[in-house]
């Protein structure tokens, strides 16, 4: 029994001999980590956004009379000139009203033309009663009545003129809108959009309705985005920024563009969803446009805030926070010689995968990257063995961590 229990005894401390060393040597191997050269490059801060691609130019044709559409000459995506002719509406009608206002102003010209001889006349009238009553020949009640009839024939001749002119003014509106029964292109530019069909009736607006935009011209020459950028961003906004504009239905092809136009002030965003937050409409001129690029389809927009060029830069995820003093400091980890080193640093601006960092690193560095779960527990002398991350990979692991910006 006691040879059975020494070998009961061994056994069991080779046991623990066997549990103490595995957990020695789990404890000497080396965390592995990702890293990244701290280099030198560019750290662009931007503000995205999205919109629609317009035409900087647009003119919507509408009706301004009532009528039938008797042509449309042009089709939808077809060129136009100014001054060609986009629409045409029956204008017998409008015909109709000019001949008939020309007779009535040929009416009261002829009645104007009447009035001046018959006040003509009456002035004469008027002269020699005048001097007959001062030489006493005439009575006073035929002085009166020479006097009456000249101030009603004055009366007459001033109402006659004044028909002329209500005659002339109603043939010139006559004139207006059979002019208007054809529209013209007012500008160089593509027939964007045809909204109505020959044999429809156009409806002209009023002040409380909005009449039939039967097609639209536009100038396609000069291509721009609007976008709405929240009010925290609008300090980062400022005429000529360049911008790059992605468009995602052209396979993601990319076109310079520059602000032109930043709202004068914040509206509530079109979103509807958080009413609180108000946002900036910013107007961008793409500088390059093609011809592939057609109003109304959809476009990423990022503006270009800042820049800075050939500064040392880390991934942003690497960047940790601490308070010391009573102040926020940022620092990094760094893996030296298979060892966990912490470095205090002074960031600069962020863009979308990179922070600069203007005090702290002289470029080099093995920066730590992650993985994310070991920076909760990562110590200054714990061991790593590193593996280094290429530049296209950053932003593969940005996208997974927290990101840390700083302005």
């Amino acid at each position: 029994m006691k040879r059975k229990h020494w070998i009961m005894a061994v056994a069991a401390l080779l046991i623990i001999l066997v549990v103490v060393v595995s957990i020695m040597k789990s404890g000497n191997k080396p965390d592995e980590v990702e890293a990244v050269k701290a280099s030198r490059g560019d750290v662009a801060p931007t503000v995205t956004a999205d919109g629609l691609i317009a035409a900087k130019d647009t003119v919507n044709i509408s009706s301004q009379v009532m009528g039938e559409i008797v042509a449309i000459p042009f089709k939808e995506g077809e060129r136009v000139k100014k001054g060609d002719v986009l629409v045409q509406i029956n204008p017998d009608t409008y015909q109709r009203d000019v001949a008939s206002a020309k007779a009535s102003l040929d009416g009261a010209a002829v009645a104007l033309d009447q009035a001046k001889v018959t006040l003509s006349q009456r002035q004469r009238d008027w002269d020699r009663a005048e001097d007959l009553f001062k030489k006493g020949i005439y009575s006073t009640s035929q002085h009166d009545d020479a006097k009456l009839a000249y101030d009603q024939a004055k009366l007459g001749y001033d109402s006659s003129r004044t028909m002329v002119e209500q005659a002339r003014a109603a043939y010139q509106r006559a004139q207006d809108y059979l002019a208007k029964t054809t529209m013209l292109s007012p500008i160089n530019g593509v027939v964007t959009a045809v909204n109505a069909k020959v044999g429809e009736t156009a409806v002209m607006g009023t002040m409380n309705f909005s009449g039939t935009v039967i097609l639209t011209v536009s100038d396609l020459s000069q291509i721009i985005t609007e976008v709405e950028v929240d009010e925290a961003d609008f300090p980062r906004l400022k005429m000529g920024q360049p911008v790059i504009v992605t468009v995602d239905a052209l396979n993601g092809k990319k076109y310079d563009g520059t602000v032109i136009e930043i709202g004068a002030s914040a509206q509530a965003g079109s979103s509807g969803v958080q009413t609180n937050i108000r946002q900036f409409k910013v107007k961008v001129l793409i500088t390059k446009p093609d011809d592939q690029l057609r109003p109304g389809v959809t476009a990423r927009v990022k503006l270009i805030a800042d820049k800075r060029q050939n500064v040392i830069r880390v991934p942003i995820g690497a960047i940790r926070t601490e308070e010391k003093n009573g102040e926020q400091v940022f620092f990094v980890f760094i893996a030296d010689h298979g060892k966990v080193a912490k470095r205090q640093i002074k960031a600069g601006l962020s863009d979308d995968l990179y922070t600069e960092v203007t005090d702290g690193l002289k470029g080099g560095e093995d920066i730590i990257t992650g993985p994310y779960r070991l920076f909760k527990t990562m110590r200054e002398g714990d061991r790593v063995s590193v593996k280094l991350l290429k530049d296209e990979d950053i932003q593969k692991q940005q996208t997974g961590g927290v990101e840390v910006h700083v302005s």
